[in-house]
């Protein structure tokens, strides 16, 4: 069995890959922003990279910034808006999102201070399992998670997601995970007794119009984006994922004693 802090690299690889940018930006009229979480690494790099030639031949330039920082939110949310800048992004047509969990809790409070006006679409991965991951790090294996990641994954662990209201401005996705992580298998116990794992869209706390469930963990999301793909041009294109996608949610996982 692989040692906890060893887990906890796997899970939280923060600052060990780098940004992701088109090679001639602003060619196509359509942005997509990916805004990784603590399971960004080589690997993940490695398949946005993929993923960027994919959706260049459909005419969408990918940026991946690399702006998770140890001290926290604040900075984090900071450096996500300098990169914003730094690329033009508000000069494209069109700018579609897609924030994964730590992504999520930066960029809709940053929605408070931008406009966006461009924005067209956000999707968002979720997950009642993985969403336990910062509070079940800090618990469990608190010292190695300091040592790894700062007060970033303290101050997620205490925070609560921040809905946003697109309105008829942009259409809102949401991609829910459904297989655990091999941290939150490590600690299964621990995480079921923080209460009963609820699959269904609407416990998100995050209106949307549409919300689908894929077969894959939160590391997975990161190495298998390109699967992702035919959902995200779906949406970008026609608001709505394939009618094919998987709407129906997995049974509950109730809570454990404590």
């Amino acid at each position: 069995m692989k040692q906890p802090w060893i887990l906890v690299g796997a899970i939280f690889l923060i600052g060990c890959a780098g940004a992701v940018r088109p090679a001639q930006s602003h060619r196509n009229s359509d942005a997509l922003l990916v805004l990784p979480g603590f399971g960004y690494d080589r690997a993940a790099q490695e398949s946005f990279e993929t993923a960027a030639q994919a959706l260049s031949a459909e005419g969408i330039d990918l940026y991946v910034p690399d702006y998770l920082r140890r001290s926290g939110f604040k900075d984090t949310r900071e450096a996500f808006l300098q990169f914003y800048d730094r690329e033009k992004l508000s000069d494209y047509e069109r700018l579609h999102v897609f924030a994964f969990i730590a992504g999520a809790w930066t960029f809709n409070p940053s929605l408070d201070k931008r406009p966006f006006e461009n924005l067209s679409t956000v999707i968002y991965d979720r997950s009642p399992l993985q969403e336990r991951a910062p509070r079940l790090a800090t618990e469990e294996l608190h010292f190695p998670t300091w040592l790894l990641f700062g007060q970033l994954v303290f101050q997620m662990a205490d925070s609560a997601y921040q809905p946003i209201d697109a309105g008829k401005r942009f259409k809102v996705g949401i991609m829910v995970e459904t297989k655990p992580t091999a941290l939150i298998e490590r600690y299964r116990e621990t995480a079921l007794s923080y209460g009963t794992v609820d699959f269904s869209c609407d416990q998100f706390n995050q209106g949307h119009d549409d919300c689908i469930f894929v077969p894959l963990n939160h590391d997975e999301m990161y190495t298998r984006f390109s699967e992702l793909l035919p959902e995200i041009l779906h949406i970008i294109r026609e608001g709505k994922f394939r009618a094919e996608a998987n709407r129906q949610p997995p049974a509950n996982i109730e809570q454990s004693a404590p």
